[in-house]
């Protein structure tokens, strides 16, 4: 055999030895894998015993008051037992200042029911090598006995915190949640929560920015009308009262470009737990940059807002609580430059066609109709129309499509009191209503694009487009 043959029989060997080495050691290393994943999961399923200890061991009935001490100060906590068997609990001092009654019952409840997870000694002998000094809560109990909860530091491995009951000399372990619930401060049982407002119910909106004119609606009718109303068809009607009299909202639209980009809106922080006058000036609050008024038949919110805090916040209110918040600046930023022809009825005349006798249309520049509708009811008491334009029988359909032209005309924006008003209208249309006054509706040139509209000799408050009416003239004359 050559020499060269046996170098390569011999570098054969070696390479399915290493293979074989390779393949033993992944197959070891997966075994001990799996059998570490194993002991993870018994040590899961199946934890270490710990030796819990009852430091308090009541109900939430027996503790009359609990005082707290945290770096923001320190408050008392007072129980009031409802009729109907509830406990809430309040601020002692300012009865008023509105908890939210999860986070504190969760407080109190680390005082009547306290439990260590450990005994770390029967007898210490300096509490202060673990952080043991001040008191951080005490309670009152109806049975005349007190007990008052010392907390230490956090152990090494930050999982648990030492603790003392005043009058035993052993030193416990009490979990994090406990501890840290221990140590909050008022400002961080402030209820923040905005009420819950049934937008199907409303009877009032009120919004006014600074700089701004406010917008107000309210709802249509009386409380019995508004309440058949919502029976009838699910929601209220609400009306505009300023700065357009008279203009329905339409809530779809109202909802898209408002509700939608307030939908999360949520203080984030108590800023000022009970500011002075001089806060309120310096928050900017002696003039609110905005106002935001939401009310149903169950009450609803009257927010106020400051200044911005920085790029991120700005300082609010609730008009019924005294505290200072932060909220954020992106959840209400559709509340700022509201444009309310994206939510209001826009119509210059919406009337029912079976309300009206005849139309009369005058201008001297594009012709004038004198239009009957003649209005009947069929032999199965259907409403029918047999309708005539400058005294010539027209199409109902066809008709129709040009009456729907006359009452779709829009207002498209508002103008100022400086608006220059021609002396004479370039067209005029009084709708002669069957029951009741004539409408009258003017139209004034005001520029190339746009017309000023006087309703019944009002003043003037809108444009609507040049656009709307040369399809209502190109409608009416396909008729004759």
């Amino acid at each position: 055999m050559s020499k060269s043959r046996k170098n390569l029989i011999t570098l054969g060997a070696l390479l399915v030895l290493t293979i074989a080495l390779i393949a033993a050691y992944l197959v070891i290393s997966n075994q001990q894998e799996q059998q570490a994943l194993a002991a993870e999961l018994e040590a899961a399923e199946n934890p270490p015993a710990v030796s819990t200890v009852r430091l308090t061991e009541f109900t939430e009935d027996d503790l009359l008051r609990a005082t707290f001490s945290s770096a923001d100060g320190t408050f008392t906590l007072q129980r009031h037992f409802a009729e109907d068997g509830t406990n809430t609990w309040f601020y002692a001092e300012f009865p008023d200042v509105l908890l939210d009654q999860n986070t504190t019952r969760q407080m109190v409840r680390d005082v009547f029911m306290l439990t260590a997870t450990d005994t770390v000694m029967e007898q210490v002998d300096n509490p202060q090598e673990f952080g043991i000094g001040n008191v951080v809560a005490t309670g009152d109990f109806a049975d005349g006995s007190q007990a008052t909860i010392l907390l230490g530091n956090l152990t090494p491995d930050h999982s648990r915190f030492f603790a003392m009951m005043e009058g035993d000399s052993a030193l416990y372990l009490i979990n994090t949640f406990s501890g840290n619930r221990l140590q909050q401060g008022l400002y961080d049982l402030v209820d923040m929560t905005l009420p819950f407002v049934n937008t199907m119910e409303l009877l009032h909106i009120y919004i006014s920015e600074r700089g701004r004119q406010p917008l107000e609606f309210i709802a249509s009718g009386t409380e019995e009308e508004i309440l058949e109303m919502v029976n009838q068809f699910g929601a209220t009607t609400l009306t505009m009262i300023y700065p357009f009299p008279d203009r329905d909202l339409t809530m779809t639209n109202f909802d898209m470009f408002v509700m939608q980009g307030f939908a999360n809106f949520t203080p984030s922080e108590v800023y000022e737990l009970f500011p002075t006058t001089g806060d309120l000036q310096r928050l900017g609050f002696a003039e609110p940059s905005l106002e935001f008024i939401m009310q149903d038949a169950n009450g609803g919110f009257h927010l106020i807002f400051g200044d911005n805090h920085d790029d991120e916040y700005i300082y609010m209110m609730y008009a019924d609580r005294p505290h200072v918040f932060l909220a954020p600046r992106a959840d209400m930023a559709s509340l700022l430059g509201i444009n309310p022809f994206n939510f209001i009825e826009r119509f210059v005349a919406l009337l029912n066609i079976v309300d009206v006798e005849g139309v009369t249309i005058t201008s001297p520049t594009r012709g004038n109709y004198d239009i009957l509708i003649n209005n009947f009811q069929d032999e199965n008491e259907r409403a029918q129309i047999a309708p005539t334009v400058n005294g010539r029988e027209v199409v109902d359909s066809d008709f129709r499509r040009a009456y729907q032209s006359m009452i779709g005309i829009t207002i498209e924006q508002e103008v100022g009191e400086q608006a220059a008003l021609p002396a004479t209208p370039d067209v005029t249309i009084v709708y002669h209503m069957l029951d009741g006054e004539d409408v009258t509706v003017e139209f004034f040139v005001h520029d190339a694009n746009f017309y000023l509209i006087r309703q019944d000799g009002l003043p003037v408050q809108f444009v609507t487009s040049r656009l709307a009416m040369n399809v209502m003239f190109d409608t009416l004359g396909n008729l004759l």
